[in-house]
């Protein structure tokens, strides 16, 4: 026993064991100096409150499994250490269990990545705000000369305002472009899977950009293949995208003619689609340098921010990037004096699962949402122009804002029959412009308000009607999903509806559920204790948990959170145990600190309501 308690004291790594019951057995110098405790203490006294590795470790010996964890300390000369701590239980010859802890200090290494971390989202809110700050005026700026072609002008006036309204056109596209970018080089773009057509994403893409290429004097079409395209599973915004960045792209360098859109190239092996799709236009194709500059992007394996040429190229690295995120590539056939074809393929695993975006019937007639007021609240303009292309034509009145705070003030003005409210916006947000507008004296208080979010794992119903929301939608959706919800919740849906539960009045949903405590439920004693110790400790530990996260101690904040949502879930705290799982999950990957903030709204709310109900109780 010495001999293996000198090893363990001369290990320069923080080193302990553990017996079954969680006590300190044996510990080295390294370990008891992070606690500011000598190896005496800790052995006798252990760590107290502070060892938060203390549910943890009985877990990992009751599973029997081993686990190896990133770990954040905070000394008492206020310095900062992170480790990489490998736990693994092993078992003695009588039968005792036991837990062995090493960890290594890999500060400089956290301290590296996070510098890199901090350097890349400095970036992306640099390029964020710079897209906020040209977006707001050149919008401005289209929207004047919209309104001054209405008027009596000549034709070189007209011709003048045409330029001004292309120029501005460019500019906006430009700052999205470069936010896209970053957003990839940063490996924060995420794809989803769903069954999709790709004839029906390909013609709607399509469709919604006529508008645009007329405005420039361009026809576009789609020319479907010969044979229906069976359904796939891949992400369909992608691949609108793609398409996008790619008329765009075709529309700069044309003065007339057309782009066709079409399908080349099929072909289908085992489960698999490997598709290549084809744009064409009828331009003057590119001069000798534009093609060098087109090719370089192309060809290069590393297209950076720093590498783009000023003003060429963002469109066709964003679209090469994405068709490569997916296993697919993008080239070139140049025709001087004939135009030029992109080509671009990706390969699809075939669905099995049916076309899940068109199962849903549109049951809508044309002239059924005839007359509706819809505030379209949407920052991106290529997604602002697919949801105004894909309503206008039903006779809707569109209003639309670019950031939560032009949503707002347009809903404190107007009364609308529903809005359209998209997450992620520059200035505000979208979940606190519907959290405003259903708090405050708005002519909205009471509408139906539809959450966008492009982020799958963001799909949470719970959450998103906390904030006010009434439904969500998934981007990409089909157009058919969005008509559904626009019609079901304005009263004009003809077909049959799965009725929405009824919210009674005034009558509030369990706060809590001692079922789960088994035979303890119908021990009183037990149970005023409980509640007694709950009262008396969960405070404190929201307390704790508040200030770990100000000082951004993630680590400490997600085993508060951990022990937290044992607490919750015994007694069935539903919300409250939803929401710090998610504390835990986000602190755990150091991701999503303002999201932190939010759900810790919700856990104080929720814990004062059964704290007031069981002090009540408790006669305090």
């Amino acid at each position: 026993m010495e001999f293996t308690r000198q090893i363990i004291q001369t290990n320069p790594n923080p080193t302990y064991v553990k017996n079954e019951h969680g006590m300190f057995i044996l510990a080295n110098d390294a370990y008891a100096d992070l606690h500011g405790l000598t190896v005496d203490e800790l052995l006798t006294e252990g760590t107290g409150v502070f060892d938060y590795s203390y549910e943890r470790d009985l877990e990992l010996l009751r599973k029997n499994e081993a686990s190896s964890i990133e770990e954040f300390y905070k000394l008492k000369d206020g310095g900062k250490k992170w480790f990489k701590t490998v736990k693994k239980p092993f078992t003695q010859p009588d039968g005792t269990r036991y837990l062995l802890s090493v960890s290594s200090d890999i500060t400089l290494l956290k301290n590296a990545v996070q510098t890199a971390e901090e350097s890349a989202r400095a970036k992306e809110n640099f390029i964020a705000n710079l897209s906020n700050e040209i977006r707001t005026p050149v919008s401005a700026i289209s929207g004047i000369v919209r309104l001054m072609k209405k008027s009596l002008l000549n034709k070189d006036q007209e011709g003048y305002l045409d330029t001004i309204a292309s120029i501005a056109d460019n500019l906006l596209v430009i700052p999205n472009d470069l936010l896209d970018i970053a957003k990839l080089e940063s490996g924060e773009v995420k794809l989803v899977t769903v069954s999709f057509e790709m004839s029906t994403v390909i013609s709607d893409t399509v469709q919604a950009m006529a508008c645009k290429t007329r405005e420039h004097g361009i026809k576009i079409h789609y020319r479907e293949p010969p044979e229906k395209l069976p359904v796939v599973e891949g992400d369909p915004f992608r691949l609108s995208q793609v398409l996008i960045n790619l008329i765009n792209n075709a529309i700069k360098y044309m003065r007339q003619g057309e782009i066709t859109v079409s399908v080349e190239h099929v072909d289908i092996s085992g489960d698999m689609l490997n598709i290549a799709c084809c744009l064409r236009d009828t331009g003057a194709g590119f001069s000798a340098d534009k093609l060098k500059k087109v090719y370089d992007i192309l060809n290069k394996e590393q297209n950076s921010l720093t590498r783009l040429y000023s003003g060429t190229g963002l469109g066709l690295t964003i679209s090469k990037k994405l068709l490569e995120l997916q296993g697919g590539k993008l080239w070139l056939e140049n025709r001087p004096e004939q135009g030029n074809c992109f080509y671009f393929s990706i390969p699809y695993v075939l669905s099995t699962k049916g076309n899940s975006l068109n199962e849903v019937a549109s049951h809508t007639k044309p002239d059924q949402l005839k007359g509706l007021n819809i505030l379209i609240a949407e920052d991106n303009q290529l997604n602002e122009l697919l949801l105004v292309s894909q309503l206008q034509p039903l006779d809707i009145d569109i209003d639309t804002a670019h950031d939560g705070e032009q949503a707002l003030l347009k809903a404190n003005e107007k009364k609308y029959d529903l809005i359209l409210m998209d997450i992620q916006m520059p200035r505000l947000d979208g979940i606190e412009a519907t959290y405003r507008i259903r708090n405050k004296q708005s002519l909205n208080k009471h509408t139906p308000i539809i959450a966008f979010t492009a982020n799958f794992q963001e799909i949470e119903e719970d959450r998103y009607k906390y904030y006010g929301f009434t439904d969500c939608l998934l981007k990409p959706y089909h157009v058919s999903k969005l008509l559904q919800l626009i019609s079901r919740y304005n009263g004009r849906s003809t077909a049959p509806q799965t009725p929405a539960p009824q919210q009674t009045p005034n009558k509030e949903p369990t706060l809590y559920d001692f079922s789960g405590l088994g035979n303890l439920k119908d021990d009183a004693l037990f149970i005023r204790k409980m509640q007694q110790m709950f009262v008396e400790t969960v405070p404190l530990q929201l307390d704790e948990l508040e200030e770990a996260i100000k000082r951004e101690e993630l680590e400490t904040a997600a085993h508060i959170a951990h022990k937290l949502k044992s607490t919750f879930g015994n007694i069935r705290i539903k919300a409250a145990t939803e929401a710090v799982k998610k504390i835990e999950g986000h602190a755990n990957s150091k991701t999503k600190t303002d999201e932190i903030v939010r759900l810790m709204q919700i856990v104080r709310e929720e814990v004062k309501k059964v704290i007031s109900a069981f002090s009540e109780q408790l006669h305090i």
